[in-house]
This record gives C-alpha cells, structure tokens and sequence, in this order.
C-alpha cells in the first residue's frame, strides 16, 4: 500500500544498505495501520496472516498496548 517512490533504498556504506521511507511513505504506512485496526482481528490478525515471527509479534502488540 505504499505509493511508488515512497520506500527507498538508501546506501549506508554496507553492502545491504537500508530501507528508508519519505514523509509520504510515513503518512501510507500510518494510513495502512489505520485501517488494520478497524479489521477483524486488528494489528494481531494482520501480523498472524502476514505470518511474522512470533518475537515480531509480541514487541508490536506490546507497543500497541501503550497506545
């Protein structure tokens, strides 16, 4: 969902360089979380499908609780 152009690459001076987003890739990725959280199943259905490491997991639903 991110808009073309909005996720660089950016050279760090390593060979695997970094993924970077620009103030509009920020805003998508907001956008993004927005509308997951009106899913059912929210953040945690989203994380579960994308089936991300459970270590993920557990420090995004601990950051989502203090929200």
């Amino acid at each position: 969902n991110i808009d073309y152009g909005e996720k660089i690459w950016v050279d760090n001076g390593t060979e695997e360089g970094i993924t970077a987003f620009t103030d509009r890739g920020i805003e998508c990725l907001q956008e993004l979380l927005a509308d997951i959280r009106t899913w059912n199943g929210g953040i945690l259905g989203f994380l579960r499908a994308e089936k991300c490491e459970p270590d993920i997991i557990e420090r995004i639903m601990a950051d989502e609780k203090s929200r």
